[in-house]
C-alpha cells in the first residue's frame, strides 16, 4: 500500500466476521495492515476496551460521531448540541482520537434558508470552541439529500465549506464525504478547488448503493488522483456496506491505492 495514500476503515461496518467486539475488529484490521480506524457512536461502546486494542496494535482511532442528530438550524437545540459535542470530545480524548463528526441536521421548511444557515453556523461556532478546548477538531460532514439523508440542511460541499469559513476556527473543519458528494452530482475538483486546507478527512463508498469501492460506477483511481493533486494527504476513510467478506471487499481499493 502506498504510504502517501493510507486507508482507514470503519470497524462498525468492516471486520464483522470476527464478532461484535470492536477490540477484535481493531486488532484484525491491524493484522491486515490497516492501523487507522473509525467508529460511529461512542456512548454505547466500551471505550476502555477500544483504547486497550488501539494501544496494543499501535493503531489510531481517527473519527467518532457527535451523537444526537439535532437540527442545528433550530436555535432551541443549541444547548443540547454543545452538550453532545462536549461528550464526544471527552470520549475522543479518552481514546486518543482527534476528530469528532457532525452533520447540520435537517432544514426547517418554515424558515428562510439564509436564516437557518446563520443559526447553524452559530451552533457550529459554539461546538468548535468546545472541541478546541479538548484539543480535538469538530468535522462538518456533507450528507446527500437525494438518497440517504432527505431534508438535510447542508447537503452540498459548497455550503459546508461556507460554514467552516464563517466559523473561522481551528476547532472546525470539513469531513469531505466523496460518496455523498458524488450522489449530489458534484465534481470534487470543482467543489474542493482552493479549499483542501479546510478538509481534515475524506470518506468514500461506491455509487449507487454505498458498497465497496470498485463495485460501482465511480472511477476511484481518477478520484483519488484528483484529491491528491488538490493537496489532500490524509487517510481515505472506507465507510461502506461490504457486499462480501471484509478482506475481499478491500481488495479493489487497495490495489488502486498501491498503483497510484
Amino acid at each position: 500500500m502506498s504510504a502517501s495514500l493510507p486507508l482507514s476503515v470503519n470497524v462498525e461496518l468492516l471486520f464483522k466476521e470476527v464478532g461484535d467486539d470492536l477490540g477484535d475488529r481493531i486488532r484484525t484490521a491491524a493484522d491486515h495492515g490497516i492501523g487507522v480506524v473509525e467508529i460511529w457512536s461512542h456512548s454505547d461502546k466500551d471505550l476502555g476496551n477500544v483504547r486497550k486494542a488501539l494501544d496494543a496494535c499501535g493503531s489510531t482511532l481517527h473519527t467518532l460521531l457527535v451523537e444526537g442528530r439535532l437540527t442545528l438550524a433550530d436555535a432551541s437545540t443549541r444547548e443540547a448540541f454543545v452538550g453532545h459535542v462536549h461528550a464526544a470530545a471527552q470520549a475522543a480524548s479518552s481514546v486518543g482520537c482527534t476528530r469528532i463528526v457532525t452533520g447540520s441536521g435537517v432544514g426547517l421548511p418554515y424558515m428562510k434558508r439564509a436564516v437557518q444557515h446563520r443559526i447553524a453556523v452559530d451552533a457550529l461556532k459554539a461546538g468548535a470552541d468546545i472541541a478546541a478546548e479538548y484539543g480535538v477538531t469538530l468535522l462538518l460532514e456533507n450528507l446527500n439529500t437525494k438518497v440517504d439523508h432527505p431534508g438535510t440542511l447542508f447537503d452540498t460541499t459548497i455550503e459546508c465549506l461556507a460554514a467552516v469559513r464563517e466559523v473561522g476556527s481551528p476547532g472546525l473543519a470539513l469531513l469531505y464525504d466523496a460518496y455523498h458528494s458524488l450522489q449530489m452530482g458534484e465534481a470534487p475538483e470543482d467543489v474542493l478547488a482552493g479549499a483542501v486546507d479546510l478538509v481534515s478527512h475524506v470518506q468514500m463508498a461506491d455509487l449507487p448503493d454505498r458498497s465497496e469501492p470498485g463495485t460501482g460506477t465511480v472511477d476511484w483511481a481518477a478520484q483519488l488522483r484528483t484529491l491528491r493533486r488538490l493537496g489532500y494527504d490524509g487517510p481515505f476513510g472506507l465507510e461502506y456496506f461490504p457486499s462480501t467478506e471484509s478482506l475481499t471487499s478491500l481488495r479493489a481499493i487497495r490495489e488502486i491505492v498501491t498503483a497510484l
